[in-house]
Protein backbone atom coordinates (compact mmCIF):
# COMPACT_ATOMS: atom_id res chain seq x y z
CA UNK A 1 0.00 0.00 0.00
CA UNK A 2 1.42 3.56 -1.19
CA UNK A 3 1.56 6.57 1.74
CA UNK A 4 1.84 10.01 0.74
CA UNK A 5 2.24 12.91 2.59
CA UNK A 6 2.38 15.72 0.86
CA UNK A 7 3.57 19.22 2.50
CA UNK A 8 3.39 22.87 1.32
CA UNK A 9 4.78 25.69 2.18
CA UNK A 10 2.73 29.29 1.33
CA UNK A 11 5.36 32.07 1.84
CA UNK A 12 4.14 35.80 1.94
CA UNK A 13 6.57 39.03 2.31
CA UNK A 14 6.71 38.52 6.34
CA UNK A 15 5.07 34.75 6.72
CA UNK A 16 5.60 31.54 5.76
CA UNK A 17 2.67 28.78 6.15
CA UNK A 18 2.84 25.13 6.26
CA UNK A 19 0.56 22.92 4.98
CA UNK A 20 0.17 18.77 5.87
CA UNK A 21 -2.10 17.41 3.31
CA UNK A 22 -4.42 20.66 2.82
CA UNK A 23 -4.50 21.19 6.70
CA UNK A 24 -2.49 23.94 7.73
CA UNK A 25 0.03 23.65 10.61
CA UNK A 26 1.28 26.25 11.59
CA UNK A 27 3.15 29.65 10.21
CA UNK A 28 6.55 30.71 11.20
CA UNK A 29 8.41 34.24 10.82
CA UNK A 30 11.12 32.41 8.39
CA UNK A 31 11.01 29.90 5.43
CA UNK A 32 13.98 28.16 7.26
CA UNK A 33 11.99 27.41 10.38
CA UNK A 34 8.60 26.04 8.21
CA UNK A 35 10.54 23.62 6.12
CA UNK A 36 12.67 22.44 9.61
CA UNK A 37 8.97 22.08 11.25
CA UNK A 38 8.07 19.84 8.00
CA UNK A 39 10.98 18.14 8.21
CA UNK A 40 10.56 16.92 12.06
CA UNK A 41 6.71 15.83 11.12
CA UNK A 42 8.69 13.67 7.97
CA UNK A 43 11.25 12.35 10.36
CA UNK A 44 7.78 11.13 12.54
CA UNK A 45 6.71 9.79 9.93
CA UNK A 46 9.66 7.92 8.25
CA UNK A 47 12.65 8.24 10.52
CA UNK A 48 15.79 9.66 8.58
CA UNK A 49 13.55 11.43 5.76
CA UNK A 50 14.79 14.98 4.72
CA UNK A 51 12.25 16.68 2.42
CA UNK A 52 13.71 19.05 -0.02
CA UNK A 53 11.03 21.96 -0.57
CA UNK A 54 10.99 23.20 -4.52
CA UNK A 55 9.69 26.14 -5.99
CA UNK A 56 6.34 25.43 -7.48
CA UNK A 57 4.64 28.91 -8.08
CA UNK A 58 5.75 32.20 -7.79
CA UNK A 59 3.52 35.52 -8.36
CA UNK A 60 5.56 38.20 -8.19
CA UNK A 61 2.50 41.01 -7.97
CA UNK A 62 1.97 40.11 -4.24
CA UNK A 63 4.84 38.00 -3.40
CA UNK A 64 3.65 34.89 -3.21
CA UNK A 65 5.28 31.70 -3.03
CA UNK A 66 3.87 28.25 -3.17
CA UNK A 67 7.04 25.24 -2.23
CA UNK A 68 5.89 21.62 -2.53
CA UNK A 69 7.50 18.29 -1.01
CA UNK A 70 6.09 14.60 -1.04
CA UNK A 71 6.92 12.18 1.42
CA UNK A 72 5.74 8.58 -0.21
CA UNK A 73 6.40 5.31 0.72
CA UNK A 74 5.22 1.39 0.26
CA UNK A 75 4.36 -0.67 2.71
Amino acid sequence: MRKNYNFLIESERTRHTLVLNSQKIATFATLDAAEAEANKIANRAVPGANLRFELDFMWTLTGLELRAATLGWNE
